[in-house]
């Protein structure tokens, strides 16, 4: 008996460090987001990101080795909070027509979101040449597993036809989006109204070619 509430303990302890772990990193990630987007890459230090998280620079660098790292992580941290945001939308009570929509207003929220860091990541990756790793990252399309398993489930539904490429229809979306999202919104400066009608557009076309 005694043992066993001996590994209770520790089991809860355990799982208080690890949350309180998660809760520090999510803390800094938000920390570093909003330091890069006043200063920018270059003139952001980690010991900028440190006092606005109100630690010291030795512990910030026990979570990331660099700033580079940091901003890696800001990259994965935005690509899951928008994994999950989609998924949330998947509704086969919605027409397909309505779903690619749906999938393409989110993209296109989180594009403007975004705005600042996504034009910091093509300045890093195209101008610093130690920047290959956050170049895989853009290259990494597991975060649309998710898309192409929905669509796969509206192939067995007779909803999207058999011979449709589910892989390529989400990439299809996500890259017309970000075209509209961030090269016509935030490059070009539409409206996001004149943005969400043209991905209305857009949505039509593609839903009557699967």
């Amino acid at each position: 008996m005694l043992l066993e509430t001996i590994n209770v303990i520790n089991s809860n302890a355990q799982k208080r460090q690890r949350k309180s772990k998660e809760n520090r990193l999510n803390e800094f990630i938000d920390c570093a987001k909003k330091i890069f987007i006043a200063k920018g890459y270059n003139a952001t230090t980690i010991r900028d990101i440190a006092r606005e998280a109100g630690c010291s620079d030795g512990l910030m660098f026990r979570y990331f080795k660099s700033k580079a790292d940091l901003f890696i992580a800001i990259i994965n941290e935005g690509k899951i909070r928008n994994e999950v945001t989609i998924e949330e939308c998947f509704s086969f009570r919605l027409s397909k027509e309505d779903q690619i929509y749906k999938i393409m207003e989110v993209y296109i929220n989180k594009f403007k979101d975004y705005e600042q860091l996504i034009r910091m990541m093509f300045s890093r990756a195209l101008n610093d040449p130690s920047f290959e790793e956050t170049k895989t990252l853009f290259k990494d399309t597991t975060f649309l597993k998710k898309q192409i398993e929905h669509f796969k489930e509206r192939q067995k539904i007779n909803d999207i036809s058999n011979n449709s490429d589910c892989e390529a229809l989400a990439l299809l979306i996500y890259s017309v989006t970000f075209s509209i999202g961030f090269n016509r919104q935030s490059l070009l400066g539409y409206s996001k109204e004149e943005c969400l009608n043209l991905a209305k557009r857009y949505s039509k076309i593609i839903s009557h070619g699967i």
